[in-house]
């Protein structure tokens, strides 16, 4: 190497003197990996413009408490009871635990429905 600079016009010329061998030993492999791979790209592109410009389902928070209670009392009894007492479990675990045994006796008078308003 010189310690004196090369000027643009000698880099280019230096450059014009390469050339890589025109048989290559896998040069059939390099081609085929080489159309997989762009294949492999175009295919990625391809699916993100797919899901830029698909039309997404507004995407709604989950309902909160007032709007499950007012949606659990328009069902049949039978149903309102298993609801409530699903919500009762998911809002105030430690009364549900509380209360598990007597809510399927037939003897006891547990109102799944105002245990869940004492806990609102």
């Amino acid at each position: 190497m010189s310690d004196t600079a090369l000027s643009e016009q000698a880099m280019r010329d230096s450059l014009i003197g390469l050339r890589f061998p025109v048989e290559a030993a896998l040069e059939p492999y390099a081609d085929l990996f080489l159309a997989a791979g762009l294949g492999g790209c175009v295919g990625l592109v391809c699916i993100g413009l797919a899901r830029l410009f698909a039309r997404h389902k507004d995407v709604s928070r989950p309902p909160g408490l007032p709007e499950r209670i007012s949606a659990l009392q328009g069902l049949p009894e039978d149903a309102r009871r298993v609801g409530f007492v699903n919500l009762l479990k998911e809002i105030a675990p430690d009364r549900y635990a509380a209360i598990r045994a007597e809510l399927y006796r037939s003897d006891t008078v547990i109102d799944p429905e105002a245990e869940v308003s004492r806990h609102v």
